[in-house]
């Protein structure tokens, strides 16, 4: 029998990246009682232990360099410019390093030693920190450009390797029209082109406006008023509202193309200053190929590239790259078949692509698209192929050896095994107790097949949510199937269970009699499957989200957006309640009540009671056999953890960027922390999606962490 599940309207998070359209520095995207830890007879000091205990990689953060690109990692990358030799650049944004790929094929780091931060300024580029670089360009002296998002810069480097700041003064704003670049604050700079006449433009996100830096040094706005929104056709392209514009580029003309985004449109702003739209309808989906492309779905295009007398744009549309002829105005396909990645060596029509984004050509004119949800840099010819990214390590090799492709979720089993979802690159890992990994489960290519037969040799389609049971069976969300798998201990993958109303299968949980939990965010409901496949509900009213209160009955209450679900060893349940601010528990009896977050959207409580203490979009959590309950605070990037009905942080500073590994928990850039596990030795994983890493902290080190007990 062919199965043919239809598909969720899913979200990859992505740290700041939730919102369709959106990206890192859009989105930052974004009473409990103690119970005795019996086995061991001692509690643990958290308020006093938290700040001592220092923060690791368990899994993740490869890089490569010096390897030909195809056994290198990526991590996200939006945009690509080409030299004068051929050299191809990547914003490596994840990794906070713009890599340079050889015509050879080798791949090494031009800027960027993978910290994010500020400094370097003046010294060799690949000893200067970056933080989420994104938009690249290079003028005819073959200085190239890099839009240093998280920095607020536009820096330099020069012919002889050295970093220099060319706008931007460091402090997010908008000001500094008609003064010098250097002085002038953006917000976001995200994407950056030159003209024929040597003119840089600027797309300043988050100020919703394109600028121009001209050949002496002065910035201006060309386009956009500043607020977000759909407006002004017709008029001065500065009267006009943008909303998230990216990609630019100019013809030979002088007519500047702007990638209005969350608009789904392309703008053209012509040489006398009037905006008009030139591409797109507005609408976020994908249609009209063979017309006017003004009537065209084109999704939510972020770059753009001029070709043989056609316009390409990126993401046009579910991960196509679409063409306009500027001759008939009409659109086409000239890659892509959906989102996803079914492999290399296909033709371009029967390619996917995920959030195909920043473009160039080859100096033969070949086209290479950064096809940043997939993590890899790939040539369009006659067929499709990689030519950087994609290597994940794996196969028994040390885990902190391997790169993952947006993690998402963590679970452990029994024996202190720790599995990852890696929802971008629709897999199962394994990272057992020696610290080495391996696929479990998926081949990588996104689908939908394999059942009755190993798990190895299955195709999964975003799996999003793991756990495993106490007979050690894995369950896998493989929620681009909108379906819940099992693989047993013989490594065998069947479907386990399926619904008509499932609609976004994000997290999974076990208890002790084997029965499965499902958080499903758009439903808001958390469902019960037992071993026989039934399915009933637990919390949550189907389809209708919000909140309506505590005291009641699960079945009764209202969730929004709920994330993460945990269940302890008494049968509570836990569910990250994430837009409702809070996390929420469903005792055995079936009510349901509030134990942290007081339902405001913010960053408070340490040392308080936790129910009074403020949350940002609780995502994962977990529960440890002491009753301590860890909460991963995605938007306020940090860990928080509740025990004895008080709220601590346990890690993260609030500040996104990648700062290293080896420090104190609370001196630790979290990029996304959206999941938590904890085992038995006091061991806590926390998925780290922002910068695809699993972090580890060591919560009970015996020498300083326990007392003696009650």
């Amino acid at each position: 029998m062919t199965l043919t599940p239809g598909k969720p309207l899913t979200r990859i998070r992505l740290g700041r990246f939730c919102k369709p359209g959106g990206d890192i520095m859009n989105q930052v995207f974004k009473g409990l009682k103690a119970r005795p830890c019996h086995l061991c007879g001692v509690v643990l000091v958290l308020a006093a232990s938290a700040a001592a205990q220092i923060v690791t990689t368990a899994a993740g953060g490869f890089v490569g360099d010096g390897r030909i690109g195809t056994k290198a990692s990526l991590g996200f990358p939006e945009y690509v410019v080409r030299d004068a030799k051929g050299d191809v650049y990547v914003a490596d944004g994840i990794n906070h390093r713009v890599r340079k790929i050889r015509t050879c094929g080798i791949i090494s780091t031009l800027a960027g030693t993978g910290l994010s931060g500020y400094n370097g300024d003046g010294r060799a580029a690949i000893s200067a920190r970056l933080s989420f670089p994104a938009g690249l360009a290079i003028d005819k002296a073959g200085n190239i450009y890099i839009a240093d998002r998280g920095n607020q810069r536009v820096r330099q480097v020069d012919t002889s390797g050295k970093i220099h700041t060319f706008a931007g003064n460091g402090v997010a704003g908008y000001s500094g029209d008609g003064g010098p670049a250097t002085e002038a604050s953006l917000n976001g700079p995200h994407d950056l082109s030159f003209d024929q006449l040597g003119n840089l433009f600027i797309s300043d996100n988050n100020n919703q406006v394109i600028r121009r830096v001209d050949t002496s040094g002065i910035i201006n706005t060309i386009a956009g008023n500043g607020t977000a929104g759909f407006g002004g056709d017709g008029g001065p392209a500065t009267a006009a509202s943008l909303n998230s514009p990216r990609g630019t580029v100019t013809d030979s003309a002088g007519n500047l193309y702007i990638a209005d985004t969350l608009n789904s449109r392309v703008r053209k702003v012509d040489r006398n200053g009037i905006i008009t739209t030139f591409a797109g309808n507005g609408s976020h989906s994908f249609s009209g190929d063979g017309g006017p492309a003004t009537q065209a779905a084109i999704g939510f295009p972020r770059d753009l590239l001029i070709r043989s007398g056609q316009l390409l744009i990126s993401d046009g549309g579910r991960s196509h790259i679409r063409s306009v002829s500027f001759s008939s105005k009409i659109i086409s396909t000239f890659a892509g078949s959906g989102g996803g990645f079914n492999s290399d060596g296909n033709a371009p029509l029967n390619t996917e692509f995920s959030t195909p984004a920043g473009m160039t050509l080859t100096l033969a004119g070949t086209l290479v698209v950064a096809d940043a949800a997939n993590s890899r840099v790939r040539k369009v010819g006659s067929v499709v192929n990689t030519i950087a990214g994609g290597y994940i390590g794996d196969g028994s090799v040390a885990a902190t050896g391997s790169s993952l492709v947006i993690p998402e979720n963590v679970s452990l089993d029994q024996a202190g095994n720790l599995y990852v979802a890696e929802t971008g690159g629709h897999r199962i890992r394994e990272v057992d107790t020696t610290g080495h990994i391996r696929t479990v489960a998926g081949t990588g290519i996104s689908g939908y097949s394999g059942d009755g037969g190993p798990a190895t040799s299955a195709e999964l389609d975003l799996p999003y949510g793991v756990a495993t049971d106490p007979s050690g069976n894995l369950f896998i969300a493989d929620n681009g199937n909108l379906v819940i798998r099992k693989v047993d201990r013989s490594g065998n993958i069947t479907t386990f269970a399926s619904d008509p109303n499932f609609t976004d299968l994000v997290s999974l949980a076990t208890d002790s009699a084997g029965n499965v939990y499902s958080a499903d965010d758009v439903d808001c409901v958390v469902r019960k499957i037992d071993a026989s496949g039934h399915i009933t509900l637990v919390a949550g009213i189907e389809f209708s989200c919000g909140y309506n209160g505590d005291g009641i009955l699960a079945t009764s209450a209202m969730l929004n957006g709920n994330y993460g679900i945990a269940v302890d060893s008494r049968g509570n349940i836990y569910i990250g309640d994430a837009f409702n601010n809070r996390v929420r528990e469903v005792n055995p009896k079936g009510i349901i009540s509030t134990v942290a977050g007081n339902g405001t959207c913010g960053f408070s409580g340490d040392g308080g009671p936790a129910t009074q203490a403020m949350l940002c979009s609780p995502s994962g959590v977990a529960v440890d056999r002491s009753g301590t309950l860890y909460i991963a605070d995605y938007l306020n990037l940090r860990v928080r953890a509740v025990y004895k009905g008080k709220m601590h942080t346990l890690a993260g500073t609030g500040v996104a960027g990648f700062n290293g590994n080896g420090l104190p928990a609370h001196s630790t850039n979290l990029d996304g922390p959206i999941a938590v596990a904890a085992d038995t030795p006091g061991n806590l994983y926390i998925t780290d999606d922002g910068s695809f890493r699993i972090r580890k902290v060591l919560v009970w080190p015996l020498s300083t962490n326990r007392e003696a007990g009650p």
